[in-house]
């Protein structure tokens, strides 16, 4: 008895192929990784996706003109503090660092649980140097802060699991089925891609390259909002007290705000914590990689001090969790660079996050760049 064409090995080989090449010409062309219009998305329900997309787009199909690249990994403070644009003109005036290309990995929102899972695809982008940026209060874990979010779930791959959350056996499967089909792995992005050269959505335009005025920024941000919080941020400039800033942040930020009550609230961090163990990980992975690393410990707005009542912090936390990234490092012997004072209060859009460009805080970051590529 004859076996049906379906059973046949030549069937299954030229069905492998066949399977192959799609993924090929998917995963290594413009259809996947061209320009799009969800990229440019205002819309914060869509942001973390949006970013996702591109960092992996920098991993997996860079840019022709970068030569020797500096990953930059984090999340909104180094997204918008540490922009290509901001950094790379800066870098182009040192000597130790005039071949190096900035490569922003940063996501909104990203926890030490989504660096894990991007540090296992670092290789793609043979970084000279790894810089591991990230705020005190990464260590914790809140609602709306998590150790891991989007874009683990959307990049997941290896054989091994990360430390926190653990994977179910359905998410296991998964990242082990991620990890051998590229073309699975990314089809989140893929069927994004595909509806957006469809639909032809309009597009809002990429973030701008440069700020020319703290209104230019708060428009963009803020939109329609955008006058109301210049003329709060103006009555703080002019009278800089620290109820003036909560006044200035309540017109655009509240939700901010909210998150820096959840952090405040949080639970006293010790290395055994979740956060300081899955730091752990993220060093393990990047010091067994052919790059250097260092931690960068972001700028944090000395304002916060003045918060007598402790809502929006906990008073001494900055130092012990410092303390905790530094011994965790120290471990892996990786340098940390302890910029938590580096810049005043005008610097920063919240107490977390700088201005981009008007800050000034790309030119103090390029020096450490070049010193460490010096090194």
């Amino acid at each position: 008895m004859q076996r049906g064409a379906a059973h046949h090995p030549i069937t299954w080989g030229v069905t492998l192929v066949f399977l192959a090449l799609i993924d090929v010409g998917v995963t290594h062309s413009l259809l996947l990784w061209g320009p799009t219009a969800f990229e440019d998305t205002r819309d914060m329900s869509r942001v973390v996706f949006a970013q996702t997309y591109q960092a992996a787009r920098k991993l997996y199909a860079p840019d022709a003109a970068v030569r020797t690249p500096v990953a930059l990994l984090g999340n909104s403070r180094i997204f918008l503090s540490a922009r290509e644009s901001f950094v790379q003109p800066e870098l182009a005036r040192l000597p130790a660092a005039r071949d190096a290309s900035v490569v922003n990995l940063g996501i909104f929102g990203a926890g030490l649980g989504d660096q894990e899972t991007l540090v296992r695809h670092l290789g793609r982008l043979h970084p000279e140097l790894v810089v591991l940026t990230m705020g005190t209060s990464d260590l914790l874990g809140t609602a709306a802060s998590p150790l891991a979010g989007e874009p683990a779930r959307l990049l997941r791959v290896g054989w091994a699991s990360g430390v926190e959350p653990r994977d179910t056996p359905v998410e296991r499967v998964d990242r082990w089925i991620r990890t051998l089909w590229p073309l699975y792995r990314f089809r989140e992005f893929a069927r994004a891609a595909l509806e957006d050269r469809l639909a032809r959505p309009a597009d809002p335009g990429p973030f701008p390259e440069h700020f020319a005025s703290t209104r230019a920024l708060f428009d963009y941000i803020h939109g329609s909002k955008g006058e109301r919080v210049e003329v709060a941020y103006r009555a703080w400039r002019a009278a800089p007290a620290f109820a003036a800033f909560v006044d200035y942040l309540k017109i655009g930020s509240d939700g901010y705000l909210e998150l820096a009550r959840q952090r405040a609230a949080g639970p006293v961090l010790t290395e055994q914590s979740p956060g300081a163990r899955v730091l752990d990980a993220v060093l393990t992975g990047l010091a067994g990689g052919p790059w250097t690393t260092i931690v960068f410990l972001m700028p944090e707005n000395p304002l916060i001090e003045l918060d007598a009542t402790g809502e929006y912090h906990r008073p001494g936390f900055s130092a012990e969790a410092a303390a905790i990234v530094t011994r965790v490092a120290e471990r892996h012997q990786v340098r940390v660079v302890d910029a938590r004072a580096w810049m005043p209060a005008e610097a920063f859009i919240d107490f977390d996050h700088l201005m981009p460009d008007l800050s000034g805080f790309q030119r103090p970051f390029a020096e450490e760049i070049a010193a460490a590529l010096h090194a």
